[in-house]
């Protein structure tokens, strides 16, 4: 055989070698000197020392090889083809996964797919809000108690962030697309249902699966965006349109809710009927837009950890059913069943960490949560989500804190409690928009520590507000102020959370941050529920338990910010947190 069939014939057999999965933390940049990382790929030493030694035969150039005779070659050819079939056995069976190649995406469907991605987090955030705006109506209609109302919201809300987990490990297992537009097409669905039920119980039900299904959408956005977006800036861009769902949903979900609800009695279920037809559009143009899911030729172990999904959707279940209904029953904690269901959720809770470290350490069933991703890059996973958790229980806080202070305060009525915090949202918007132009130039425990700054400075405004001073002088610059920590927490957060993980586990590391979200925000409304409660029947007044209330808001803000500063002190940008 010819010297240039037989270099050939060696780049063909070393071309398809497999390759393990790269993520931010293992893949250099265009600009970057540095190799690719296969550090869990066994045989990787002889992958690297073969390519060096096609490399050097390719150098010496052609008139050496012309030389060789082929029958020197053939012999060659045959020792090559042993040592080749003993490196594959080597390290071909422990191999946990091989991804075909990604396929890039032009411009404008990557626009099109952020598009799509950000009516995930508008139309979640729409039926949040259009569910605190609606509870007087459908008390109304339904001849119960604003407080059995409640539960119309809290449903959802409830089984939002039951959910988040378990869709995760699916969503990284079996394939992000078609979890999503199922997941986008049960809420529809289920919208539409919720229009038509006249029953308090059919419509508590058809809330609670409404958001389930926002719940198994969201973690696969969230990885769709993580293994899609590869490159900065488009990365960041991606993360904060995410972000960017949030307050351009809350301040039109609470203004379509406040014009519908008011045209007659039954006008509140309409807006179920306006949610669900929102979602027609990433449905739709998410089937043509997002990406199919690389081929995965072999997967170690594709095996739920249903005991362990079992017991943590239980233990949040609980946890947030103690906690929601500690702020609608009349004696609140001081009802006997109340702190048992609460002490059972926590011990749950606990027990899930005991289980997921048994089922990875004693079973052969991969765990729901390997509890390694903690403890990734000197614990930074968890740094920030506890920033996330701390900084989010103000934010719902200042919205509960804030329909207290207008409607029950000042006697407003809920369409004007709108139109006194639609500020807070359009603000929202513009600090999405700032995200991917602040974070490639300043380090991000700066921002977050500037986002918390900003929610508890607007605690304050409403804490130090006198009665008859003008709405312009306190809250609206309160209204300017609070997204801050909301956009940019979410916004950083994502890019931060994103880029600590491996491809794998995308998902995943979405579904843990959002809940720790969801759970902060329904944490926030039982503090402020709670504190402004006591305090305004200690003293008699509720606007000292308003202004108590706010300043202990303000304090979590400033432990976000101490967290920040203190487990985030080494990071500098929120892309480059993977190359740490």
């Amino acid at each position: 055989m010819p010297a240039p069939a037989l270099k050939f014939h060696l780049e063909e057999r070393y071309r398809n070698l497999p390759s393990t999965t790269t993520s931010a933390a293992t893949t250099p940049s265009a600009t970057e000197d540095r190799p690719f990382l296969f550090s869990s790929l066994p045989g990787s030493a002889e992958i690297s020392r073969t390519t060096s030694r096609i490399s050097e035969q390719s150098e010496k150039g052609s008139n050496d090889r012309e030389k060789d005779t082929e029958k020197d070659a053939e012999t060659s050819l045959g020792s090559t083809a042993d040592a080749d079939r003993s490196q594959t056995a080597a390290y071909a069976p422990p191999l946990p996964s091989y991804v075909a190649e990604k396929r890039t995406l032009s411009k404008g469907r990557r626009i099109t797919l952020g598009a799509v991605m950000m009516s995930t987090t508008f139309v979640a955030s729409a039926t949040a809000a259009a569910s605190l705006i609606n509870i007087p109506s459908s008390a109304t209609d339904l001849g119960i108690t604003e407080l059995q109302a409640q539960w119309i919201g809290s449903a959802y809300s409830l089984a939002y962030a039951c959910g988040l987990l378990l869709s995760g490990r699916l969503a990284d297992l079996y394939g992000r697309k078609y979890l999503y537009l199922g997941g986008m097409a049960s809420f529809l669905i289920f919208n539409i249902v919720s229009g038509v039920v006249d029953s308090y119980i059919g419509v508590c039900v058809l809330r609670a699966f409404t958001g389930l299904s926002i719940s198994v959408a969201l973690p696969a956005a969230f990885g769709i965006i993580g293994v899609t977006f590869d490159e900065e800036p488009g990365r960041t861009i991606a993360f904060a349109a995410l972000a960017l769902g949030y307050p351009v949903g809350g301040g039109p979900g609470q203004i379509i809710a406040g014009l519908v609800s008011g045209v007659n009695s039954r006008a509140w279920q309409y807006v179920f009927f306006i949610l669900g037809g929102l979602a027609l559009f990433p449905v739709v143009i998410g089937w043509f837009v997002i990406p199919d899911e690389p081929t995965k030729v072999h997967v170690a172990n594709r095996r739920i950890d249903w005991i362990g999904a079992g017991i943590i959707t239980s233990g949040l279940a609980l946890f947030c059913f103690s906690i929601t209904q500690s702020g609608l029953v009349e004696n609140g904690w001081r009802t006997p069943y109340i702190p048992i269901v609460f002490a059972i959720s926590v011990t749950m809770i606990i027990a899930f960490g005991f289980w997921e470290h048994y089922a990875a350490t004693r079973t052969a069933v991969p765990p729901l949560v390997h509890l390694g991703v903690f403890r990734r890059h000197e614990w930074k996973v968890t740094s920030v989500l506890v920033i996330s958790f701390f900084a989010y229980i103000p934010i719902n806080g200042w919205l509960y804190l804030t329909t207290i202070w207008y409607q029950n305060l000042k006697g407003e009525s809920p369409i004007v409690n709108a139109l006194h915090i639609i500020a807070a949202p359009i603000v929202g918007m513009i600090a999405c928009f700032l995200v991917p132009l602040l974070a490639p130039k300043i380090r991000a425990p700066y921002l977050l520590m500037f986002g918390g700054f900003c929610t508890a400075a607007a605690q304050w405004l409403f804490a130090i507000a006198p009665m008859d001073r003008t709405y312009w002088a306190n809250e609206f610059v309160s209204n300017i102020m609070t997204p801050f920590g909301a956009d940019f927490t979410v916004g950083i957060g994502s890019v931060l959370i994103s880029n600590l993980v491996v491809e794998e586990e995308q998902s995943l590391a979405g579904a843990l941050f959002q809940t720790s979200l969801q759970i902060a925000s329904t944490v926030g409304v039982c503090i402020c529920s709670l504190l402004q409660t006591v305090v305004t029947n200690q003293t008699g007044s509720l606007l000292q338990g308003l202004r108590i209330t706010f300043w202990i808001m303000a304090g979590f803000s400033w432990l976000s910010m101490i967290v920040a500063g203190v487990t985030l002190r080494k990071v500098r940008l929120a892309k480059d947190v993977g190359k740490m």
